[in-house]
Parts: structure tokens; C-alpha cells; sequence
């Protein structure tokens, strides 16, 4: 049985693709989320799906709440074949405030935290875990807002937190220390979450689909680099 870890799965597109993924029996998933007392829709899906689905309490930002949640992975499963690093935020307060002119130093140090610093700490800390899985595979679940070629003129923050998620996954895909894992990173799209907002461009639903079809099909010479949810190669 292949053995998978999702952060943020307790809503839009991490619950999607736990739902997707959770179709298949040869999967054991760990659905993680900070609170899994009120993840009332990833309950109802555990309790009625395929997969081995077990969901787990993980705060991505505190070093105590991954030392548990990795110990207890490796308790109940010895290895990791898949982690994807889907859980983060966008700033908090309006659009206005990741302009230039409204910008703080506590809000950039969270969303850096939390989109960039967490995931890398989350993929070392599982590192043994990947060595020990079949084809292991770390995806990172970035946006096309940290691409420095389509870079806007606001956003400072959370553009500034996902190009540096990027440059995390490049140099894992070409670290030694991670031989025998592929490190690949995702744009997901615009999409109607509580993050994208009602007029984005395509449904979670959707937007899981297409990341589920790259994960199912992904190659060794996919590692280190970066695509759209339905397959487009993004430049950086």
C-alpha cells in the first residue's frame, strides 16, 4: 500500500484531492489539517471512502505539532511514497494591504513562514520517510503568482512566499541528501476557494483533477519543474 501525506486537507483544494485520491483502496492517506475536530467534511469522507484514510493533526508553523505528526507516520507506516505541501495563506486584511506603501514586517515573516519555510521544514523532517518509499515524490502546491516572469504589481507578500516555495523544490530536486525523490512544483490555477474567491476561473474540483492526473503521471525527468494543474510547463 502505497502511503501519502496532504497538507491543509480539511478544505478547497486539499480536501479535493483527498477526495480523489481516497477513490483508490492502494492508498493509506494522511489528511492533515490544525484542527481535526472541526474538519467536519474530511470526517464524513474518511468514514466512507476506498483508501486507508486517517487524518491527522498538523500545524505546518509549529515544530511540536510536526515532530508528532511525523512520528506518528512513521509509527503507523514506516515510509512515505508522496507528500504533497498543499496547505497555506494568503495575507491577512484586503488586497490594499500587500501594497507598497501598506506593507509590515509581521505579515510578510508570516506568509514567508508558513508558505515557504514550513513545507521545506515538513519535507526534511519526512525525509527518511521518502528515502524509504517506492519513486517518493514531493509536490509542492505553489502559484503562478511566484513566477518571477509573470510578475504583477502587487501581492508582495505571497508572490515573495511562493517563488521562494519554487527555488525550495529546485534545489531539493537536485540535493543529494534526497536521492531517490522527485520534487515537483504546481500552480493549481485560479480557483473558488476561500482564497481565490468567487469569481476565480475554475472549481477545487477541478483544479484536483488536473493535479491528481499530474502526480499519477509524473516522470523521473519532471522533477525541478514547474506546471500548470492541467499540465502546461510554467517559466519561472
Amino acid at each position: 500500500m502505497r502511503v501519502m501525506l496532504i497538507t491543509g486537507a480539511n478544505r478547497g483544494i486539499g480536501l479535493e484531492c483527498t477526495r480523489l485520491f481516497s477513490a483508490d483502496a492502494s492508498w493509506r492517506i494522511y489528511a492533515s489539517c490544525r484542527e481535526p475536530q472541526r474538519a467536519l467534511q474530511l470526517q464524513s469522507l474518511a468514514r466512507g471512502c476506498a483508501a486507508d484514510l486517517r487524518i491527522l493533526a498538523l500545524d505546518i508553523t509549529d515544530s511540536l505539532s510536526m515532530q508528532a505528526a511525523v512520528g506518528r507516520l512513521r509509527d503507523e507506516a514506516g515510509r512515505l511514497d508522496l507528500l504533497i505541501n498543499n496547505a497555506g495563506i494568503f495575507p491577512k486584511g484586503t488586497h490594499q494591504s500587500q501594497r507598497l506603501g501598506a506593507l509590515g514586517a509581521e505579515a510578510l515573516t508570516q506568509v514567508i513562514a508558513t508558505n515557504a519555510v514550513a513545507p521545506l521544514l515538513l519535507t526534511q523532517a519526512c525525509r527518511e520517510l521518502l528515502q524509504g518509499g517506492e519513486e517518493a515524490c514531493v509536490v509542492m502546491v505553489s502559484s503562478g503568482m511566484g513566477s518571477l516572469a509573470r510578475a504583477g504589481g502587487n501581492a508582495y507578500g505571497y508572490r515573495m512566499s511562493k517563488a521562494a516555495m519554487n527555488m525550495a523544490m529546485r534545489v531539493l530536486a537536485h540535493d543529494p541528501a534526497m536521492d531517490g525523490v522527485h520534487s515537483f512544483a504546481v500552480h493549481p490555477g485560479w480557483v473558488r476557494t476561500d482564497m481565490g474567491g468567487a469569481a476565480a476561473d475554475i472549481s477545487a474540483r477541478e483544479s484536483a483533477q488536473g493535479l491528481q492526473a499530474l502526480i499519477t503521471n509524473r516522470k523521473a525527468r519532471d522533477s525541478g519543474k514547474f506546471f500548470r494543474y492541467d499540465g502546461m510547463e510554467l517559466e519561472w
